[in-house]
């Protein structure tokens, strides 16, 4: 029993930790918990937790092909993240926002903001490395099993919804004290991030495949 707990106490603080910085799912969090509603900002950081809680599985459950398939076409998956924020960024800065659009709420758009943190996730081979890395220490210490990576694997999902959950009850309460005038201004801002974040991630993986650098 000692050991799953501290399998799913390790588990919870990896997936806390892994979620920390600001990348780009954190920035779509922010802004959709600013310009519409907690709920807007925490589904892409759900799509996150549960795409980071797929590649940890692939890790504990040692799943050789579907990881050395990551590993094989990591270019590919880079250059399909990278290009899908670049695209949000660029739809970000072209639409036109009024009062209405920017409060609602619809069932598709609901489902697109889940899918967008869920893809920015699922399309970066960093973080499947990661768990391979983390859980090999984990299991070192504690020891393998199914039910030790189950354990683990369901506390990379808590503590990735954990900062998640953290993050937009702190931009929500900021909410409140912005005015739209403000929020519109926010979002071409936040547009004109996710651009320069997903050109620099494009151009970073060419340089890099294309030995520029």
């Amino acid at each position: 029993m000692f050991e799953y707990i501290t399998s799913i106490f390790w588990g919870i603080v990896i997936g806390f930790a892994v979620a920390i910085p600001i990348g780009p799912v954190g920035i779509i969090c922010i802004q959709k918990t600013i310009t519409r509603s907690r709920l807007s900002g925490l589904l892409p950081g759900l799509g996150a937790a549960i795409a980071d809680a797929l590649l940890a599985s692939v890790a504990a459950f040692s799943i050789t092909v579907i990881f050395s398939f990551i590993t094989d076409q990591q270019f590919l998956l880079r250059i399909v993240g990278s290009l899908f924020l670049l695209i949000l960024g660029i739809f970000g800065l072209i639409r036109k926002n009024n009062k209405e659009e920017v409060k609602k709420e619809t069932a598709i758009s609901l489902i697109d903001e889940f899918i967008s943190g869920f893809f920015l996730t699922i399309t970066n081979p960093l973080t499947a490395f990661f768990f391979f890395m983390t859980f090999a220490e984990v299991s070192a210490k504690i020891g393998n099993g199914v039910q030790i990576a189950t354990t683990f694997v369901i506390g990379i999902f808590i503590g990735s919804c954990l900062w998640w959950l953290l993050l937009t009850f702190v931009a929500d309460r900021i909410a409140h004290k912005i005015s739209h005038e403000h929020i519109k201004k926010m979002n071409k801002w936040f547009a004109i991030i996710l651009v320069i974040v997903g050109s620099f991630m494009l151009l970073s993986v060419l340089f890099k495949y294309f030995d520029i650098l």
